[in-house]
């Protein structure tokens, strides 16, 4: 009720900015205590989750939301010790850091992986749109866009840009390259479920599926 009369005096962007430090402190409340309490090895961390949140893992993002467990912005490292993960999951999360920060995020899960660790990075296959524009673009069509089309150059912009999240694209070897730079030793693409790490086999999101590129390397 309160909330909805604050709203309704100030606008909802203007109290949305007002009561955006108490929930800043919230979440870093929420975020320390959980950081406290996490167990020191075999942990499984869904970065940059968005609101595809798994159970049993711990799942982060910049974002607020409640099922979020760190509260985290990802230019800055991870805040788990050397060695404490077994396994690394982001989903179409890459995409949306600047080549210079993902090879620093990259660098920082070889860090907290454990000998023998994984970590799975899916995002749009650009190799994929840019052999479909060469192409008869069938591809470029495929129902599963949620945005319709002027000309397949709209459908390479809004992969390569969507309005402005994405900051660099990737085939498969390049980020191939990108995950050996970092540290990892074996890098393999894989496809849609499929997993050398038993925690990671059919969790990635199947709408995403057609235009994805999935790629693990071990620690």
């Amino acid at each position: 009720m309160l909330k909805r009369i604050i709203v309704q005096l100030l606008g909802r962007k203007r109290a949305n900015r007002v009561a955006a430090p108490y929930h800043d402190w919230k979440a870093r409340r929420r975020t320390r205590h959980r950081l406290a309490t996490l167990p020191a090895k075999d942990l499984c961390i869904n970065i940059g989750c968005g609101p595809n949140f798994l159970s049993e893992w711990v799942n982060v993002d910049m974002a607020r939301n409640e099922g979020i467990d760190i509260v985290w912005d990802l230019r800055q490292g991870l805040p788990f010790p050397s060695e404490s993960c077994t396994a690394a999951f982001g989903e179409h999360v890459i995409e949306h850091l600047t080549k210079e920060d993902a090879s620093r995020l990259l660098k920082e899960c070889h860090r907290v992986l454990q000998k023998g660790g994984v970590i799975r990075l899916s995002t749009p296959d650009a190799g994929r749109y840019l052999r479909a524009y060469a192409n008869d673009g069938e591809f470029l069509r495929h129902s599963s866009f949620g945005r319709s089309i002027e000309t397949p150059m709209d459908r390479i912009n809004q992969m390569m840009r969507e309005d402005g999240q994405h900051l660099w694209v990737y085939d498969a070897p390049a980020l191939i390259l990108l995950l050996k730079q970092a540290g990892f030793g074996e890098v393999v693409e894989q496809g849609f479920g499929s997993s050398q790490h038993p925690r990671m086999k059919n969790i990635d999101t199947e709408a995403r599926a057609f235009e994805s590129l999935y790629v693990e390397a071990v620690k």
